[in-house]
């Protein structure tokens, strides 16, 4: 009986490393294969693509991050690594991010402007395989939240939530996409 009970506690830190490796997934009660859409910032994101439930499961958080291009427009690019969520289907897709031209003065006032904001099939974007080969095509995207959290005096957040979609071409078609996602904002670069 002493062995049984150090051997079961010794499982207890295996328990726990298992069990935290999705943070905040609550299935969506009419599609279980995704997250719920909430506006919490749970650090996860869900949508199908070609038919099969990819989720960013909050180990990584997103990039919000703006690129210059040396011109008048520069490109807000917002990007997060998918999972597979089916653990039976090999894992075909790496990440996905969006990619929103923006005028060179963007800045955080703007992009809290982007709360309510829809981009109908116009806003293009990426996804890479598990080759690193990177497809590109057009989505649309809707910023439902965007907010700044204030949790201290020096530490700030932004707060977003929304729904995406999009296709390249006959090959990829991402569907059903929402995610929720709260960004330092000690990490932007605009």
């Amino acid at each position: 009986m002493k062995h049984f009970k150090i051997l079961h506690l010794s499982f207890i830190p295996l328990f726990f490393l298992t069990e935290c490796h999705v943070w905040n997934f609550y299935p969506d009660p009419n599609d279980p294969s995704l997250s719920r859409f909430t506006s919490r910032g749970y650090n996860i994101a869900s949508s199908y693509v070609n038919g099969i439930s990819y989720l960013s499961n909050g180990t990584y958080n997103p990039l919000l991050h703006k690129d210059s291009t040396g011109n008048s427009i520069d490109t807000l690019q917002f990007t997060w690594p998918l999972y597979n969520n089916d653990p039976y289907i090999h894992t075909v897709y790496t990440n996905i991010s969006f990619l929103l031209p923006v005028p060179q003065s963007f800045n955080k006032a703007n992009f809290l402007t982007f709360n309510g904001q829809r981009f109908m099939n116009s806003v293009p974007f990426t996804i890479q395989d598990t080759s690193s080969k990177t497809v590109s095509g057009m989505g649309t995207l809707y910023f439902v939240t965007v907010s700044e959290v204030v949790s201290s005096a020096n530490q700030k957040f932004i707060k977003l939530s929304g729904l995406f979609d999009g296709n390249i071409g006959d090959s990829v078609l991402v569907t059903k996409g929402r995610f929720d996602f709260e960004i330092d904002e000690n990490t932007l670069n605009f």
